[in-house]
């Protein structure tokens, strides 16, 4: 079962509190800056629920994206075969894919929930234990991979290169507006940063549009 946010610790499960104080430390200090005994700390529980319940501190991880992904996985495999349906044996549309694909997490990132798993997404995405990476990556591989075979029907005339530069730039937007370290805070004004996160529904309008004529556009090749 996943817990509410708005339960108080004493009404949750011992589970359900290991889980959500180890969401919580994961996304403050990484994977790696946190003990197994500073998280049985502050969910008032001990070592052996931990082994009881996830076996180990990887396990503990891979239970949280678990149930943080499974969700957010059913939102998007469901508009994901929308688009494909619409499109039937023609090529989908590729705003739509990106609507999707991206959408649903952008969209999760305005709820104080989705703020912490989406920090602690892109904190263990470029952790250096490639375990840590690997969990990170599972939970959302399917989708992922439904997504890119999408968008390759969509633009079966880009290259190879140009596809796989294309999708980096689809990943490494929609992970940095979902996780917004504040570096774009400091090259504009205060006020026009504020406004634009205020409104992120019109804020992932101009995303996906940015996205879909980057997807869309010819290459330019070099002169002779």
């Amino acid at each position: 079962m996943q817990a509410n946010s708005s339960d108080s610790p004493s009404t949750l499960s011992t589970s359900d509190r290991l889980l959500e104080v180890a969401e919580r430390l994961f996304a403050e200090k990484g994977y790696s800056g946190v003990s197994l005994r500073s998280i049985t700390a502050a969910a008032d529980a001990n070592m052996a629920a931990v082994h009881y319940y996830f076996r180990s501190k990887q396990g503990l991880l891979q239970a949280i994206f678990e149930r943080r992904a499974a969700a957010l996985t059913a939102v998007r495999m469901k508009a994901l075969d929308a688009a494909l349906e619409e499109a039937g044996d023609g090529k989908p549309d590729v705003r739509k894919l990106l609507a999707a694909f991206v959408g649903p997490g952008v969209e999760l990132a305005g709820s104080p929930e989705g703020e912490t798993f989406n920090r602690l997404s892109a904190i263990c995405s470029v952790d250096p234990d490639p375990d840590v990476r690997a969990i990170v990556f599972g939970v959302h591989d399917a989708v992922a991979r439904t997504f890119t075979d999408a968008l390759r029907r969509a633009c079966p005339d880009i290259d190879a290169t140009a596809f796989f530069v294309k999708l980096q730039c689809i990943f490494g937007s929609m992970m940095y507006i979902r996780t917004d370290n504040g570096r774009v805070d400091r090259l504009v004004p205060a006020d026009e940063a504020m406004a634009a996160k205020a409104d992120r529904a019109a804020s992932l309008e101009h995303l996906l549009d940015f996205l879909a004529a980057g997807v869309e556009a010819t290459p330019r090749r070099p002169s002779p």
